[in-house]
């Protein structure tokens, strides 16, 4: 499969979506601290988003008569719950926590949770639609799809981790609680799921939809 037949941007906007990866991932990687760095990063991830509304939309138009592709956005946010949030944050990770003696939650859902109870309109826009939104351009759009042209194998592998990272890189190292890099295969997990979600559909709006729904029912569930 070409990456052409996943992504369907113009080469300008292709271009700039890799430069705000590199951007965007070096800046959790190694946080500088300086606020008008983080001023134009949050500018400039904006703009993406707002640069990529018509390739989204011309791609929902596209989704709106495929009822098959329609169907794998319930489905992943089944798997993500299922595998991510049942099997492998309740079932699997108790029993590892439990055997090497680390009883630290999650300090990313932990974060979001109290920035949500501070700002709930804002934040839930923030962690539901527009987080899911720049993640999925930037992690299946640009770092999944021009990988798996070259390699399917490295396609999947990378950007899960490197989304994974992203989730757990500000607690886990700059933070010195490396106890959070445990929870790695947990976004690693959900990671791979929305890549095959875009694999199987060939429409970033369905890995979009289902990250959103999936952050919302995360959201409804960590207010509870």
């Amino acid at each position: 499969m070409n990456y052409s037949t996943l992504n369907t941007s113009t080469k300008w906007k292709k271009i700039f979506c890799l430069i705000m990866l590199f951007f965007y991932f070096s800046n959790i990687s190694v946080p500088l601290g300086v606020p008008a760095i983080d001023t134009i990063r949050d500018i400039l991830n904006i703009l993406l988003v707002i640069v990529m509304l018509p390739d989204i939309a011309n791609e929902a138009k596209k989704l709106g008569g495929n009822k098959k592709s329609l169907l794998l956005i319930p489905l992943g946010v089944v798997m993500v719950i299922g595998l991510q949030g049942i099997l492998w944050d309740n079932i699997i990770m108790g029993i590892i926590r439990s055997a090497i003696g680390i009883t630290a939650d999650n300090a990313n859902t932990i974060n979001v949770t109290e920035m949500i109870k501070s700002s709930p309109i804002f934040m839930g826009f923030m962690a539901c639609i527009y987080g899911p939104v720049l993640e999925e351009l930037l992690y299946r759009y640009t770092a999944f799809g021009m990988l798996y042209e070259k390699n399917s194998f490295l396609a999947y592998i990378v950007p899960s981790l490197l989304f994974a990272f992203q989730h757990v890189a500000e607690a886990g190292i700059w933070g010195g609680d490396t106890a959070q890099l445990i929870n790695m295969p947990s976004y690693i997990i959900a990671g791979l799921i929305f890549a095959f979600l875009y694999t199987r559909s060939k429409n970033i709006c369905v890995p979009i939809g289902a990250h959103i729904l999936t952050n919302s029912f995360g959201l409804l569930m960590m207010l509870k």
